[in-house]
């Protein structure tokens, strides 16, 4: 690149350890499940790791969050899921539709 050519104005962090976009805070409310309160999850830009039993809700807080970032005719709903394309749309979530699901494996054994 030649010495004169032109720069962008941007202004760069010199720690580059948290750059690009980050999640301060999600809040969701009447999104599928998520109901009755404001349901609120705050990474405060940090890394995040959503984990919980099948059907606790991590891909409906991933669909969520692809509502707002992916234009809605390329949306692909509980694809984190892997499911089928047509098991969620936005009209079930906003309707607070759901599959009820239950995991066998992961119930607590009781304690003799």
């Amino acid at each position: 690149m030649p010495d004169d050519a032109p720069t962008l104005g941007l202004d760069y962090v010199a720690d580059d350890s948290r750059v690009g976009f980050r999640l301060q805070r999600l809040e969701v409310l009447n999104w599928g499940t998520f109901d009755k309160r404001v349901w609120r999850y705050e990474p405060d830009g940090r890394n995040g790791l959503l984990t919980g039993d099948i059907g606790s809700g991590k891909s409906t807080l991933v669909d969520a969050i692809t509502t707002l970032l992916v234009p809605a005719h390329r949306v692909a709903y509980n694809k984190a899921a892997g499911a089928d394309a047509k098991e969620r749309s936005l009209r079930s979530y906003v309707l607070g539709h759901y599959k009820s699901e239950h995991n066998d494996v992961s119930r607590a054994a009781p304690v003799p």
